[in-house]
């Protein structure tokens, strides 16, 4: 099928599906970086910069590309991580130029916004090297142009643009001795590659074409020479800001900066001004930059000392062989908790990362997709473990498709009965068989303070009463949290009841618990009573039944 034209929402589909592909190998990038490390990691950097313009790009509602595309500028210039993330966000700056007064593009217009990429990314770099993404991405843009004279297909354009784009990644170390030294070829290149192949998947083309456009010899091996110990650095802390301010000259800024450092880049637009910088002195950057107006996002990082940790990883994975590896499992786990206590008890049952949340702490779509990101199985699972949180989850799986479940888990209970029937070498479809089983068998409370007056359920509640909820449900009040929790079990024990776990949160001493437990024990003499400290805010105590 011939694609003529693309508009808005093409533009954002297909971004999306770039900053996924990316997302899928960033590993790859990232140990493109090993020696040196000029910047942290490329492909974290590029992926997280895209997000951050995927964002914004999303919500655009007009489908008229010109909005789209200055929203995914933006979006890129705030969320710049690294050398890699701020020359990304300047190609799409110089796409965007050219897509500002235009509703849809055709195959020669998109050609021409890649080479206007490719030249706003080289003005922002004081001193441009060849061999790295700069040269990938303005060899692309040359084919691109080349191939739209000829070709009103933007398939067929972008494809023989990634197809350039290939042959010109593998010559990067040929132009950089750097690169020639360490084994490897350019980083941003090849992650701007991944990033490209990921639109075209997003504009329609199938993923499986890719590997013919791909030379043989792509994607080399890391050679490192022996003396890693070595190194040395000229500047060695990268400072990264944005200067928020009216009526800013960027070229008196890099007039400025410029004695303080090198690999400096400085880019925006008069009233918001994004500086990198690599320096030996990032306190007399700072001072520098106060004259323009504030500054946001202030990065400070050590480059030596990161150079030395990827040094030691990669020697450990020098080391590392096939019948010493770990095999990655079949099914991860990233579960969202709200207490120290807590955090623990899904550790014990298995979850491989933890995120931090709750009812005034909800995680992020990113902080999700950052967490599943550590964990090394073949599929993920996350738990949200709060309605707040489904949403976020569904999204950081929308962007993982093929790697990333949820699990709907609406309360921290659910997520640890579904944690108990948790077997990560099992099949996917058993597995999700019986957490979804015990998520329909979980009989759960809690017990909290009412923020607000309500009548419901027959109960007259006053701001700052003690109640308690079955299953998301008001059912309790009391004069306390104890009296509480024993009103919900009064309600909830059955027959067939034969455990009673209760968290108690940060409020609650060991004392009470204790005393509380005692009195519950001898209540519920045929039900085992377990009591563990939970460390949850808001919620003196939280029930599950078993």
């Amino acid at each position: 099928m011939t694609l003529l034209s693309i508009n808005g929402k093409d533009l954002v589909r297909s971004v999306k599906a770039g900053c996924i592909n990316l997302e899928r190998n960033r590993d790859k990038v990232d140990m493109l970086n090993v020696f040196p490390v000029p910047d942290g990691d490329t492909g974290t950097n590029m992926y997280l910069t895209i997000l951050s313009a995927v964002k914004e790009g999303e919500k655009v509602s007009e489908d008229s590309i010109k909005f789209a595309a200055k929203k995914i500028s933006m979006g890129a210039l705030m969320g710049a991580r690294g050398n890699s993330g701020v020359i990304m966000s300047q190609i799409f700056r110089g796409m965007a130029k050219v897509f500002e007064n235009k509703d849809q593009v055709d195959s020669l217009e998109l050609a021409m916004a890649f080479k206007s990429g490719a030249q706003t990314a080289y003005e922002a770099v004081m001193k441009p090297v060849e061999g790295t993404i700069l040269t990938v991405v303005r060899e692309i843009a040359k084919s691109c142009e080349y191939q739209a004279k000829n070709n009103e297909d933007i398939i067929t354009v972008l494809r023989e643009g990634l197809r350039r784009g290939y042959l010109t990644l593998e010559k990067t170390p040929t132009m950089l001795p750097i690169l020639r030294e360490a084994g490897v070829v350019d980083a941003g290149g090849q992650g701007f590659l991944f990033f490209l192949e990921g639109m075209i998947i997003g504009l329609g083309q199938d993923e499986q074409a890719f590997e013919a456009l791909k030379p043989e010899t792509s994607g080399r091996s890391l050679i490192l020479n022996d003396n890693t110990d070595y190194i040395s650095l000229d500047f060695q802390y990268c400072t990264e800001l944005l200067i928020k301010g009216e009526r800013i000259d960027l070229q008196n800024v890099k007039n400025n900066l410029e004695p303080l450092g090198d690999s400096m880049l400085v880019v925006g637009e008069p009233d918001l001004v994004k500086v990198h910088i690599h320096s030996n002195h990032p306190g007399k950057v700072l001072e520098n930059c106060l004259q323009w107006g504030d500054l946001l996002d202030v990065k400070i990082n050590n480059m030596l000392e990161e150079v030395h940790e990827h040094i030691q990883n990669w020697e450990i994975q020098k080391e590392d062989t096939p019948e010493k590896r770990t095999p990655l499992k079949k099914i991860g786990v990233v579960a969202v908790s709200l207490g120290d206590g807590l955090d623990e008890v899904l550790t014990s049952l298995g979850a491989d990362v933890v995120v931090p949340g709750g009812q005034t702490m909800n995680p992020s779509t990113e902080d999700l997709l950052n967490a599943c990101t550590q964990v090394q199985a073949e599929k993920i699972l996350i738990l949200p473990n709060n309605g707040n949180v489904v949403m976020a989850a569904e999204q950081a799986a929308r962007m993982l498709p093929d790697q990333v479940l949820v699990l709907p888990t609406k309360s921290i209970l659910q997520g640890i009965s579904a944690m108990i029937n948790y077997e990560p070498e099992g099949t996917l479809s058993e597995v999700l068989d019986n957490m979804r089983e015990s998520l329909e068998n979980a009989r759960y409370a809690e017990v909290t303070y009412a923020v607000r007056d309500i009548n419901i359920n027959g109960l007259d509640i006053q701001t700052g009463d003690n109640i308690g909820l079955i299953e998301g449900n008001i059912s309790a009040q009391g004069d306390s949290p104890e009296a509480v929790m024993e009103d919900l079990l009064r309600q909830m024990v059955r027959e067939e009841t034969q455990l009673i776990n209760v968290f108690y949160g940060e409020g609650i001493s060991e004392e009470q618990a204790d005393d509380i437990k005692n009195k519950l024990t001898a209540i519920y003499d045929e039900c085992e009573v377990e009591f563990a400290y939970g460390g949850q805010p808001f919620y003196s105590y939280l029930i599950l039944l078993e």
